[in-house]
């Protein structure tokens, strides 16, 4: 009775977890998966005040982890999240302020229009999350604002983002990180119920 029970107690904690990790806010669903893709390297910038390191993601339906990670080009239009990864320490003490454009159709009279605007905060885990819907196939372009010396808002960094025409190269694992640790979960306490009910029946 008391193995049953102890059992039963184990599988329900293996559950809890799995519904605890499956609920979690899509914001820190997409730092488990940025942690698991994290190898793979992505799409470094170098170009502007501070090198940073991008991964760009498409939303899944259902509220799913996001699956694949991209670098600078999506097939689909689409509600995405994108990770900035600013590896110089000092950077993630200064504010930053976050703008995504899209540019202009060609030959058109308009030129780029905003999309999504992010106030100016710190980042001291070293990571920016960006989400927003790209409704429209085209060139984007995500700007990271800094204020100069004399307090004059500064485009620090221009990350281009292409969507659309299929394709795209994904970096990524088709594996995320969350469903590596449920299925780690879940073969460890099947591994421990199955050697302790082992034991009891060779006792």
């Amino acid at each position: 009775m008391n193995k049953v029970l102890r059992n039963s107690g184990i599988a329900g904690l293996c559950l809890a977890l799995s519904i605890f990790l499956l609920s979690a806010p899509a914001s820190a669903q997409l730092m488990l998966a940025h942690e698991g893709h994290h190898d793979a390297g992505g799409c470094k910038i170098e170009g502007g005040d501070f090198p940073v390191t991008v991964s760009v993601y498409e939303v899944p339906e259902g509220n799913i982890p996001p699956m694949h990670s991209y670098c600078n080009h999506l097939p689909d239009a689409g509600k995405i999240n994108m990770t900035v990864e600013l590896s110089d320490s000092q950077t993630r003490e200064v504010p930053i302020a976050v703008r995504v454009l899209m540019e202009g159709h060609e030959n058109s009279d308009h030129g780029a229009h905003e999309v999504l605007y992010m106030p100016a905060e710190k980042y001291s885990s070293g990571i920016i999350v960006v989400a927003t819907n790209l409704e429209h196939l085209g060139q984007y372009t995500v700007q990271l604002e800094t204020e100069d010396s004399a307090g004059q808002v500064k485009t620090a960094v221009k990350i281009p983002l292409h969507v659309g025409g299929g394709g795209g190269h994904d970096h990524g694992s088709n594996f995320g990180m969350l469903e590596m640790i449920l299925l780690a979960v879940v073969g460890g306490v099947g591994t421990f119920i199955f050697m302790r009910s082992k034991k009891a029946a060779n006792a």
